[in-house]
């Protein structure tokens, strides 16, 4: 048994069995296992790097934990798989999954002003980079979550409602508006989801055409 040596994917389902476990020790048992990783990788061990799958998953038992400083904890694992991205692994570039995981991550933190204001910083952060992206295309549950985030941590007013549209206007151009987005940018700014539905009793076809089903035949 000695010679038996764990590989990139005795590791990555280790991690992912953590992250889908209910134990509260989840995310301290997935940050362990990519610690190791990452040292092995250091060391020039055969027990492999972690690869994005790996650290998503990790992001997703922060994100399924009630631990008010999600965001910081997802914020330290995305600057990890950036680093190691740019050291020339590119099997640990965030992609999709990570972006979309932290902002629902984000949108579901609780805690102090301080933990909701990190938690909104970086799903901004995360947002802005899927719609600047040349590689990634923001999806549905981006646009879905992010909204959420707006309503939960941004004070109401103005600002969160001129934030909301410009919000809802670039799910619109990219035909990502379906009904569940549509139902939480009302959550986000009622005034102008109120305004907009009245000036559109029919939402156009055009606004959802990029998702499999149309939320508002």
């Amino acid at each position: 048994l000695s010679d038996v040596v764990a590989n990139s994917r005795c590791y990555s389902a280790a991690i992912t069995a953590w992250a889908r476990s209910s134990s509260p020790d989840a995310v301290e048992r997935t940050f362990a296992l990519i610690d190791r990783m990452e040292e092995n990788g250091r060391n020039g061990s055969p027990h492999g790097k972690p690869s994005a799958h790996c650290y998503n998953a990790c992001i997703h038992a922060i994100a399924k934990s009630q631990r008010p400083e999600k965001a910081r904890q997802c914020r330290d694992v995305l600057q990890r798989m950036i680093a190691a991205r740019d050291a020339g692994f590119r099997e640990s570039a965030p992609s999709l999954i990570t972006y979309s995981t932290i902002i629902n991550a984000c949108a579901y933190t609780n805690g102090t002003e301080s933990d909701k204001k990190d938690a909104f910083d970086l799903a901004r952060t995360c947002f802005q980079t899927l719609l600047e992206s040349n590689e990634m295309e923001p999806c549905v549950s981006s646009f879905t979550n992010f909204f959420l985030v707006i309503s939960r941590h941004l004070k109401p007013g103005q600002i969160r409602d001129q934030f909301a549209e410009a919000v809802f206007l670039e799910g619109c151009k990219r035909g990502k508006m379906g009904k569940q987005v549509f139902n939480n940018f009302r959550k986000a700014s009622p005034s102008a989801a109120h305004r907009i539905s009245s000036e559109h009793r029919n939402h156009p076809a055009d606004w959802s055409r990029s998702i499999r089903t149309n939320g508002f035949k």
